[in-house]
């Protein structure tokens, strides 16, 4: 079959952690046959074998047949830890292609230009910037994004999907074996780990990845930790700016003082400290002393104070507008053969990447 494309078998192992010796039990094939079917394009594939293989990985058999962009795992910006796997690292990373492929599928059907280059472009740095040029990025990224230059940031998430930043919660379980989100420079997308993780962490977050595209969009530091540091200088400078945190924090302020902080700026107590020690506003030792205080009070764990969870909502409605079902409300009705024959995804795995924001259309969807 012509339309087949041998690479999607590879992903479709890829996303589902199996090995090939694995994929060919469930397919009931041969290892060597699936070997053979991902290395030569040209290897004789009947479409009973296509349909076994798409059947073993719930995935669409329209998966199979689109021809996807590619993608350089390389250059994915994710904090691995070290009780990673290779077989979780690799999930991750194709789960992240999969959903840049669909939403570029969906822009093209809703024929929506990518309008964030442009902005990213004004405020991506080309050359290494220093710790007070990435605040300086971080105050020029807020600006872009219609925020005034101090005051708490309402709904992060909402400030970067304004601007065409596309985030979705990722369905891999990574049980705190790599940091929260997933960017890759180049692509105006943003992936998270939900998995119960409390507003304020969703928040810096959010920050965190945005300070990796704009800061890595045209460079790339060789130290992956420099660029952690960057990325969590950015969030720290867009949630609390400067003159902000010099107005509400001190060194005389006790560890309980910081909850209202919280309460009010939408940022963690650890982040709110860690900042205070940055700028110089407390000295190593009372840094060290309110981490202490806050294992004591195993707040290293679980932080008083709720911060609200914010939900993304730029991807449904993507996909509302794509197939014709987007209500005044904003709420996304889509079919269910429509999307998966077009995108070759599963509706649920496109809805759970829309943080459950779809609604299955009853009626077949024609375009």
């Amino acid at each position: 079959m012509n339309e087949f494309n041998p690479e999607r078998i590879e992903l479709a192992r890829q996303y589902r952690g199996w090995t090939k010796k694995e994929l060919a039990e469930r397919c009931d094939m041969t290892p060597t046959y699936i070997g053979r079917l991902i290395a030569d394009s040209s290897a004789h594939l009947t479409e009973s074998s296509i349909e076994k293989i798409a059947y073993a990985t719930s995935l669409p058999l329209s998966f199979f047949m689109l021809r996807g962009n590619g993608m350089d795992w390389e250059r994915l910006a994710f904090r691995r830890k070290k009780k990673i796997t290779k077989n979780l690292d690799h999930r991750i990373c194709a789960e992240f292609e999969m959903l840049a492929d669909t939403i570029s599928r969906v822009r093209s059907m809703s024929d929506v230009p990518d309008e964030t280059a442009s902005w990213l472009d004004e405020v991506a740095p080309t050359s290494d910037p220093q710790s007070q040029g990435v605040r300086r990025i971080a105050a020029n990224t807020r600006a872009v994004l219609g925020l005034p230059a101090t005051g708490a940031v309402r709904n992060v998430i909402r400030s970067a999907e304004r601007k065409g930043v596309v985030i979705a919660p990722l369905t891999v379980e990574v049980n705190d074996a790599v940091s929260d989100g997933v960017t890759y420079p180049g692509k105006t997308l943003i992936g998270y780990f939900p998995e119960n993780k409390p507003g304020d962490r969703l928040r810096f977050t959010i920050a965190h990845e945005l300070g990796h595209l704009v800061l890595h969009r045209n460079r790339r530091p060789k130290d992956v930790s420099l660029m952690e540091r960057e990325a969590n200088e950015f969030a720290g400078e867009f949630l609390l700016p400067e003159s902000d945190a010099r107005s509400v924090l001190s060194s005389s302020m006790m560890l309980e003082d910081y909850r209202y902080v919280k309460s009010g700026w939408g940022i963690s107590i650890a982040a709110t400290v860690r900042r205070a020690f940055d700028l110089g506003l407390i000295d190593g030792d009372k840094y060290k002393s309110l981490y202490v205080r806050m294992a004591q009070r195993r707040w290293t764990k679980h932080e008083p104070v709720e911060v609200k969870v914010e939900h993304p909502v730029l991807f449904s409605q993507m996909l509302g507008r794509a197939f014709e079902g987007l209500d005044d409300s904003g709420h996304s009705t889509v079919p269910r053969a429509g999307l998966e024959g077009f995108l070759g995804v599963p509706f649920e795995l496109a809805n759970d990447w829309c943080d459950n924001g779809l609604t299955e259309k009853a009626e077949n969807w024609m375009p």
